[in-house]
């Protein structure tokens, strides 16, 4: 396993690496301090994990995670101090899989790793509760979940289940036997349909739907 830190905080920052680097699994464990180095970092990298620090300095957590999830597949998962039920949401809303309190990383990540790695989520106790609170919404969102995939084209459908299983617009590209420019605007349209602002957010409608492409 590949993983990108992103954490300005460098004491928490080495903490947190070095627990990383001990893990069963972790081949390699990259550091940023910032939203723009880590973006940087994911280009010239083949990172299978990003764990990203909410309060960064300069394009900030939340940006950061809605333009690494708007682009890619890679599950992103949140270490902040925040527990206010609006940052949970906001998180939620920005593509993040998955979401530990700093005060517990160190003792749930490999946890949560295991589980996002695999293509499930991973939220504590507090962060779940939260989401389970705004249930309604999501609920009616559901409903409209299988309308929404039916509007999909056979291609688009396609697109979708290589975004789920964790490929990028090369893979798909490959696999589909079309442009990587198709497939963005494949991408586009298909966020559209789904009225979803983010890859992850349309994969997750395509695994809890039980399609089979």
């Amino acid at each position: 396993m590949h993983l990108l830190l992103i954490e300005d905080d460098q004491a928490y920052q080495l903490a947190m690496a070095t627990h990383l680097r001990q893990l069963d699994g972790v081949q390699e464990v990259w550091v940023a301090e910032d939203g723009e180095l880590g973006l940087e970092l994911l280009a010239s990298r083949s990172v299978d994990l990003v764990l990203l620090d909410l309060m960064l300095p300069g394009l900030g957590g939340l940006a950061t995670c809605r333009r690494i999830t708007a682009n890619t597949a890679l599950p992103v998962l949140i270490l902040t101090s925040q527990d206010d039920s609006q940052w949970v949401q906001k998180i939620w809303d920005a593509g993040a899989r998955g979401y530990l309190h700093k005060e517990r990383a160190l003792a749930q990540v490999e946890l949560a790793l295991a589980s996002m790695i695999v293509g499930a989520s991973w939220w504590d106790q507090k962060a779940t509760a939260v989401l389970q609170r705004s249930g309604s919404q999501q609920a009616v969102a559901a409903l409209n979940q299988d309308e929404r995939l039916n509007d999909l084209t056979q291609r688009e459908r396609e697109v979708l289940a290589c975004l789920a299983a964790g490929d990028n617009n090369r893979c798909i590209a490959e696999q589909l036997g079309i442009g990587e420019g198709t497939v963005r605007s494949h991408v586009h349209v298909l966020l559209q349909k789904l009225q979803v602002s983010n890859r992850t957010q349309a994969a997750l409608i395509w695994l809890t739907a039980g399609e089979q492409g």
